[in-house]
Parts: structure tokens; sequence; C-alpha cells
């Protein structure tokens, strides 16, 4: 029997427009010791069906089917079903280089590492652009001393919160993953949060490849992110989880002023973007929430999140904090506003000075060439020899 070097899972959920792409992008694969566990998650399309077919045809493809459960249960269960050394994910709307295996698995067999990490493109679904903008997906935050060589998590702790938290960009190893007894919050959107904090958190060894191996496709219709829903209010429970997981991994005070921001923005950042019929039951959420953190991570609070925290707690409804908001934002305007205006008028008023000091300077120049030049004249020979002439004619215009 085969040895398995990778298990890669790939939840489904009605994706038929999709999904081939995926599929071929990783049988195709030029690591070819892999098995493609693809979870059906009570697809109503023809998704199930096109697994099927490829299953047909590629005997490395696993097909299993489940009721409707979310991308955290579809993923769970693939990875009961994986015996690869490795696993891998891959969302069924994306597609990766033919060689991302390969390089991944690589990375990981010479490091031994617990999971590796690829930087991925941008596409756009609306534009069909590939996109490069964000140091978020590219891996950026890691400068050249990360390369070619193994870390552990105690080396990034300046930038944890900036590290991408999807599992599609990583390989982990499985005895690593069986290990800690991680799974994927089901219920809960927001899932890769946690499941990459936890693990992250808890590996040894640590290993990245920069190369540009996965394709997120962004701006789909129908996709999490675009949903700008009640989904979104899952965030609030997930930084509690993630707090209980920094606590358990003794990390909560190591991260504590940065989690502590974190939170604050992130939360707020999601509430900016739900739709407004929404407003009322997340703001309330994020309230009672708010209530219930404790001390230590208020007190490291910056003072613009200082300042969002306590609009919320002192307003009753998400009407009242958006008029605190708005005249907050109007106030820092009119600040900035006056700040220019200052220093419009510094900036004048040492330019006049400038100017005036410049023609004094140019003046007294001047009266000083000319008295120079008198000085020189009152000294020559010339002017000595002539002084008879000039009391002369001093005398006839006396006369006059």
């Amino acid at each position: 029997m085969m040895n398995l070097k990778v298990s890669v899972v790939i939840p489904v959920y009605n994706v038929e427009e999709y999904l081939k792409k995926c599929l071929n992008s990783v049988i195709n694969q030029t690591l070819s010791e892999i098995e493609v566990i693809c979870v059906d998650d009570g697809s109503t399309d023809h998704s199930l069906q096109i697994l099927e077919e490829y299953a047909e045809r590629d005997d490395r493809i696993k097909v299993i089917t489940k009721e409707n459960g979310g991308i955290a249960s579809a993923r769970n269960k693939g990875m009961e079903y994986a015996t690869g050394e490795y696993i891998g994910f891959v969302d069924s709307d994306d597609w990766i280089e033919l060689d991302m295996y390969e390089k991944l698995y690589e990375n990981a067999k010479f490091y031994d590492s617990d999971m590796v990490m690829c930087s991925a493109h941008r596409f756009d679904n609306i534009t069909h652009e590939l996109k490069y903008d964000m140091p978020y997906f590219t891996l950026e935050r890691f400068d050249e001393t990360f390369d070619n060589c193994v870390f552990t998590p105690d080396k990034t702790k300046d930038f944890f919160f900036d590290i991408c938290v999807t599992p599609w960009s990583k390989l982990y190893k499985s005895e690593f993953l069986e290990e800690i007894g991680v799974k994927f919050h089901e219920g809960l959107d927001f899932e890769d949060n946690t499941f990459f904090y936890e693990t992250y958190l808890k590996a040894s060894k640590l290993s990245l490849v920069r190369d540009f191996l996965y394709y997120y496709r962004i701006n789909r219709s129908g996709s999490f992110i675009t949903s700008a829903n009640e989904r979104f209010f899952d965030i609030v429970e997930m930084f509690d989880l993630t707090e209980d997981i920094l606590m358990k991994t003794g990390n909560l005070d190591i991260y504590m002023e940065r989690f502590s921001n974190y939170r604050i923005s992130s939360i707020l950042v999601r509430y900016n973007q739900v739709d407004k019929k929404y407003k009322q039951d997340f703001f309330e959420i994020i309230k009672e929430n708010f209530k219930k953190i404790n001390s230590p991570c208020i007190t490291n609070l910056d003072a613009r999140n200082t300042k969002e925290y306590q609009y919320v707690l002192d307003s009753n409804t998400y009407r009242e904090y958006e008029l605190m908001r708005r005249i907050d934002h109007l106030m820092e305007v009119q600040e900035e506003r006056e700040k220019q205006w200052h220093e419009e008028l510094n900036n004048q008023k040492q330019k006049f000075a400038s100017e005036f000091r410049s023609q004094k300077q140019a003046y007294e120049l001047e009266i000083n060439a000319k008295k120079q030049l008198i000085h020189e004249i009152t000294l020559s020979n010339s002017w000595k020899l002539t002084k008879p002439l000039r009391n002369i004619r001093k005398t006839l215009k006396k006369m006059r």
C-alpha cells in the first residue's frame, strides 16, 4: 500500500461553479502520494455529483456525505478519515498551485515541522484580478531571519495577531494534531481563528515557504465574508475562546496588551460591516460581552480602544453609540482643522519673519556698503585735493 504523505481535506457546500477547478488543482499535484478527502456538507446543487464523478476516475478521492453543519464540522469529519503523514485543507471555491504540497511537504520533512505556512494570492471574483496588496496573506510580517529555518511561537509574539489564521495556507503534522487533540469549533463562524491560535501556540517547530501557492477567491456571492449578517456575531464568542486558549497555554500575560486591543478593534470592525438591520442585536451582544471583560484587559487598552469601549458601555442603543462616535469624530476633525490652522498661521508668521529679516539684512548691507564707499572716498587723495574747490562752492552758495 502506498505511503500517504499528505491528506487534503476539502469541505464542500454548493460550489458547483468552482468545484472542478479546485479538484483539478489538487489531483494533479506533483506530489502524488496524497489522498483527497471531500466532505459534502449537505449540498443542494450538483456538487456531490461532481465529487462522485471525480472519485470514479481517481481512487485517491474519498467522498464523505453528511447533513449540513457548517465548514468546521465538515473539516472535522474529514480529519477523522485522514491517514496521511501531514494534513492540509483547501476550500472548495479556491484552488492551489500544482506543486503546493510538494513544496510544503519537503519543507516540513526537512525541518520536522509541526506546521508549515505559505503565501496566498487573492483572486477577485468580480474583476478576475490577482491581488498582492494585503500583507496578512503574504507572510510579509516575517522578516528574512525566518527564512530557511525552524522557529518557535515566542519569536513572533510582536506580530502574533497579524499572522494569517486560515488553515488552507498551512500544512500540519498529523501526529501533532492528534497529540494536542485540536478540532475546529463547530457551530461557530471565525472557526479558523481558534484552530490557528491553539495549534500555533502549542507547536514546537514552525517553518514557512514564501512562495505564493494558494489562490483565495474573494468577493464571491454567498460567502461568509460577504454575508454581513448575524453570523458576524460569532466574533464575540471567538475572542472569549481565544482568551481561554491564551490562558491555558500560559500566554495570556504575554499577549495581554496586544490581545485586548485586537479584541476590541476587531469586534467593532465587524459591527461596522454588519447590515443595519442586525446592528441593534449585535450591539447588545457586544455590550454584554464588554461588561464581562476583566480589569487587566481594560487597563491595557490604548486611548482609542478605551474610548470605544466606554462609548459602548455608556450607550443604551446602537444609535446612541453611533451618535457618540459621530460627535467624537467631528470633534477630532475640528481639532485636526484647528491644528492645521495653527500650523498654517505659524508657518505664515515664520515666513513673514524670515522675509523681514532677509529684507532688513539686505538694507543693512546696502547701507553699510554706501557708508564704506563714503568712507573710502573721504580718505582718498582726490577728495583731499578738491577740498578748496568744495569750500569755494559753499561760499558762493551763501553769497547768493
